[in-house]
């Protein structure tokens, strides 16, 4: 089923010039517009199918499958249903509510949104408040961190919460996961960071520098002595694969063969 749209937009679908179009919208029986902007009052959308038809046929009084279909602003919606247009709105942000069909052509600030589709989600289960769609100043906002922090989280860590969807090019995301991925990020640091003050040898079957040490036999001095691969002996010595803080963590196989690789291991082999 095609969204609404603008007549702009149609006209360029159905070949003919914006001008045109509007005439013919002047016109007895051309199909009436499927919604009108809640927001600025004056963008008009129109159903694609209805519009086609009725230049072919002069028939453009249903939707393509037969039936017709009434799509709303959040406002008008809200009214029907008969819940305030604030709850309505914090439900559209949780990450099942029916995504928006159009935005207004005129303004492009206004959303409409099936009504249907909207009234079997509010007839449904109960919504869980925790778990809405923001975008990533909204989620810095409720986290309490920078919006340069998120778009960091964005960038650098492959494990970071994907967008749920997208409003026109904006992607939100779920709060739920993006502070689930925060707490367990929390947690991993706190973790990293008693195991450098203490013995831990490994975090989540990484090793931490007591880990490497206790596989080569070294002292802790050694192994940092290690990571600067200053010496032919450690120029080939593994990067670390995770860095938590300034805490770093080494993957034990790698390490291993390096170990098995040395000289002196040879020699003792």
């Amino acid at each position: 089923m095609d969204q609404p749209q603008p007549l702009a937009t149609i006209a360029e679908r159905v070949g003919i010039t914006v001008r045109t179009l509007r005439k013919h919208a002047e016109r007895d029986g051309f199909p009436a517009p499927a919604v009108r902007c809640g927001k600025c009052g004056s963008g008009l959308l129109y159903d694609l199918g209805a519009v086609q038809r009725w230049e072919e046929t002069g028939d453009g009084s249903a939707t393509a499958d037969g039936t017709t279909r009434t799509v709303q602003p959040l406002s008008v919606l809200a009214d029907d249903l008969d819940v305030t247009a604030t709850t309505l709105w914090k439900h559209s942000k949780h990450a099942d509510f029916p995504s928006p069909v159009a935005r207004c052509g005129m303004c492009a600030n206004s959303y409409v949104y099936d009504a249907e589709a909207v009234r079997r989600y509010e007839e449904g289960a109960p919504v869980d408040p925790s778990d809405r769609l923001v975008s990533l100043q909204e989620a810095a906002d409720e986290l309490e961190l920078s919006y340069g922090s998120m778009r960091t989280y964005l960038g650098r860590h492959a494990d970071f919460p994907k967008p749920i969807k997208y409003t026109g090019p904006r992607p939100l995301f779920s709060l739920q996961q993006i502070r689930s991925w925060q707490d367990k990020r929390q947690r991993m640091r706190s973790t990293v960071a008693e195991a450098a003050a203490g013995d831990t040898l490994e975090v989540e079957g990484l090793l931490t520098r007591a880990g490497v040490a206790a596989e080569l036999g070294v002292k802790l001095d050694t192994v940092t002595r290690y990571q600067r691969r200053d010496t032919d002996f450690s120029k080939d010595f593994p990067e670390s694969v995770r860095k938590i803080g300034r805490s770093r963590l080494w993957d034990r196989q790698q390490v291993r063969a390096w170990r098995d690789s040395r000289p002196s291991a040879q020699r003792q082999a």
